[in-house]
């Protein structure tokens, strides 16, 4: 099986303008990123797909892989959609650019989760009561089965009891070939474009997406202050982590 970790990494972004290339411990963002992703063990090939050169040339300094796809598209899965059509890999995993936190060991799990489930695509979430009213953090809500129900930025379920707990989903995502390319392949449903959550798109073309619920920390970079606790969280913990 030919597994490929990808990371869409486009330049631009609305709530924070190159946050890419903000640095964090004289690292930038994508590079923290595709240095967690690259210790997976169960992926073949590992590389950023990027519009900027500015970008493509910071991995290729630490001696990564990155290649430029050009194009004006929808989504990060619909660049790496883009990029794999004429490729033999058969499993994809979808690591986004503003995931600093992502580590090998996470992917590798993730990848162990959806090939002995035998899923069509999966992703990831962490317990965290915090982000519920937060609109940057999106929340996922589950059947009995660990597959996604929906996923929202407003807080699902409404009113949770006390005792339990909200899922903040991760922007990591696996796919076969065939489910990537087939929702590449489709418009972007209501519900994607109302809440601006490409995932919605697998739900609303009746993909089942199972959830691993993890333990790790994640802080995904939407504004200058996740950057801030970005910094705060690895100040906190031995250097050797890294």
């Amino acid at each position: 099986m030919n597994i490929a970790v990808l990371i869409p990494a486009r330049l631009s972004s609305t709530r924070y303008p190159k946050k890419l290339l903000a640095k964090v411990k004289e690292k930038t963002v994508i590079e923290w990123t595709y240095s967690g992703a690259i210790e997976s063990k169960k992926a073949q090939m590992c590389a950023v797909l990027t519009d900027s050169l500015e970008i493509k040339e910071t991995i290729e300094k630490i001696n990564g892989k990155a290649y430029l796809v050009e194009g004006d598209f929808n989504s990060g899965t619909d660049r790496i959609a883009h990029y794999i059509a004429d490729k033999d890999y058969d499993v994809i995993v979808n690591v986004q650019g503003d995931e600093p936190l992502i580590e090998g060991t996470t992917i590798d799990a993730l990848i162990n989760f959806f090939i002995e489930n035998k899923l069509k695509m999966a992703t990831l979430a962490v317990k965290c009561n915090e982000c519920a009213n937060n609109i940057n953090d999106v929340k996922v809500v589950v059947d009995k089965n660990s597959f996604a129900l929906y996923f929202s930025r407003s807080k699902i379920p409404y009113n949770a009891n006390p005792y339990n707990c909200y899922l903040k989903h991760i922007g990591v995502y696996i796919y076969d070939k065939s489910t990537l390319l087939f929702l590449h392949n489709q418009e972007p449903t209501p519900l994607e474009q109302a809440e601006k959550l490409e995932q919605l798109r697998a739900l609303e073309n009746s993909i089942k997406i199972g959830v691993l619920t993890t333990s790790k920390n994640f802080i995904g970079i939407d504004t200058r202050k996740d950057l801030e606790l970005l910094e705060q969280y690895i100040n906190s913990i031995q250097p050797s982590s890294f």
